[in-house]
């Protein structure tokens, strides 16, 4: 994911990049603690992002991430970072505010996601109704800008039967009310992507919701001492091939849209499997500030041009 701390030469790399793989969508961590990190908002970085989206054509999926320090409220008893935790009450028409000035100053893009794997601490810090609440409040401000706008609901880490049923279906703020997109973040082996896809679509349509479902965040290390399908451990060569046949798999499984980790993540440690996830190597770029490509941006360039649609039941004849 690209970051609007990262630098304007890093955004125009990693964007420029998304285009010229031909990828429909690039995600986009929009963290309002960065832009009103001061009592003077800095909205810099993301009108920049907003310009350069339209320059490269590519379509930003907007991430909203991170509440402000001074208006978070974390759980009585829990250590948590107060960027990771809902506004307090007396802040929630500020939080809903904030992430309209945001909004509003990209116009171009018309996709966003209520957080970033709000199912684990990593993500978001607080019962299930706080992140019902918070994500409800972001989906307002949202729509006070951009009444059309397309709102996808948080990555979830995993397939959270539990935790997903809660925030869909809370008994003050009901994001299935809010939301036009389901989402689930999958990994695992190439071979079991196509069910898991089906699994989730399955669920969220017991739910109720009869939206797409999209999966915004999957990825296969380049390292092979990161590989964890025992049938593609050989490095790059299988990294790009995990990637064709998952996202093969996924599409065809039903998934709307399958978002494959576009950059390598250092930020996680050298040790982690996301430092080699990405198909190019990250913070690296050429002289003419171009991201490395691995050989797996070549099979996901491949692959885009297809333009891949989603398998449909046949009718039986009687």
């Amino acid at each position: 994911m690209l970051y609007l701390n990262h630098t304007a030469v890093q955004h125009e790399a990693l964007i420029r990049a998304a285009s010229e793989a031909g990828l429909r969508y690039l995600r986009m961590d929009f963290a309002v603690g960065i832009v009103f990190a001061q009592e003077r908002p800095d909205f810099s970085a993301v009108e920049r992002v907003n310009a350069l989206a339209l320059r490269y054509r590519t379509q930003v999926v907007g991430t909203i991430t991170d509440t402000p320090w001074r208006i978070a409220e974390c759980p009585a008893g829990q250590l948590a970072a107060p960027r990771t935790c809902a506004p307090s009450p007396q802040h929630e028409r500020t939080w809903r505010h904030m992430v309209s000035e945001i909004v509003r100053r990209a116009p171009a893009i018309r996709h966003w996601e209520l957080g970033n794997e709000p199912d684990n601490a990593f993500g978001f810090a607080g019962t299930r109704a706080d992140y019902a609440r918070w994500a409800t409040l972001a989906a307002q401000g949202i729509r006070a800008v951009q009444p059309t706008a397309t709102i996808i609901v948080g990555g979830f880490s995993r397939l959270d039967r539990g935790y997903i049923a809660a925030v869909l279906h809370d008994g003050v703020n009901p994001l299935i009310e809010q939301i036009d997109v389901a989402n689930v973040h999958l990994r695992g082996r190439a071979g079991r992507m196509g069910a898991a896809v089906r699994r989730s679509r399955a669920f969220y349509r017991q739910m109720g919701f009869r939206g797409p479902l999209w999966v915004t965040e999957m990825g296969y290390p380049s390292l092979p001492r990161h590989q964890h399908d025992p049938r593609l451990t050989g490095g790059a060569h299988d990294q790009a091939r995990w990637i064709v046949c998952s996202a093969r798999a996924m599409i065809h499984g039903g998934a709307g849209a399958v978002f494959i980790a576009f950059r390598d993540s250092p930020e996680f440690g050298l040790d982690s499997g996301f430092a080699s996830e990405g198909v190019v190597r990250w913070p690296q770029l050429t002289p003419d500030g171009r991201p490395y490509r691995k050989r797996a941006f070549r099979a996901l360039r491949a692959l885009a041009s297809k333009r891949l649609e989603p398998d449909r039941p046949t009718r039986r004849r009687h």
